[in-house]
């Protein structure tokens, strides 16, 4: 009879790691885009209503858009399928409450319709977990 080799595990080369799935990079990269959108809003709203004259865009956009950035690849951390549902809710709702500010107030009612937009964004996402959770439990 013929010798017979087994193979062994562990035996021959190691195989490399797979590679880190993308989808976690790609969450931080959305969000620090978002954030960096929104943290330039908000430095030039916040500009705009102090009342200063000079640096609304040398000095607001570029720390506006770090800081936005960096919050926001914080924020592309979580995983949470609920806190990610809240995230959305508030920024859609800060977005609309802006635009629905600005149009009779100006920029005095950007800053005040995106904070009544997130609040609403926030209470719409807690109706959706009770009546999510209510319904849940009936069946």
């Amino acid at each position: 009879m013929a010798d017979v080799e087994q193979e062994h595990r562990g035996s021959g080369p190691p195989t490399p790691p797979a590679p880190p799935p993308l989808a976690p990079l790609l969450m931080m990269i959305f969000w620090a885009l978002l954030g960096s959108a929104a943290g330039i809003k908000l430095t030039q709203s916040i500009w705009q209503l102090v009342g200063w004259i000079g640096g609304e865009v040398s000095v607001a956009v570029p720390v506006g858009g770090v800081v936005g950035a960096v919050c926001g690849a914080l924020l592309g951390l979580i995983t949470s399928p609920r806190m990610l549902v809240l995230l959305m809710a508030v920024f859609a709702g800060s977005s609309a409450g802006a635009v629905a500010g600005q149009l009779p107030w100006g920029d005095v009612g950007r800053i005040g319709g995106q904070v009544a937009g997130a609040l609403v964004g926030g209470i719409a996402w807690a109706m959706w977990l009770y009546f999510g959770r209510r319904k849940s439990a009936t069946f």
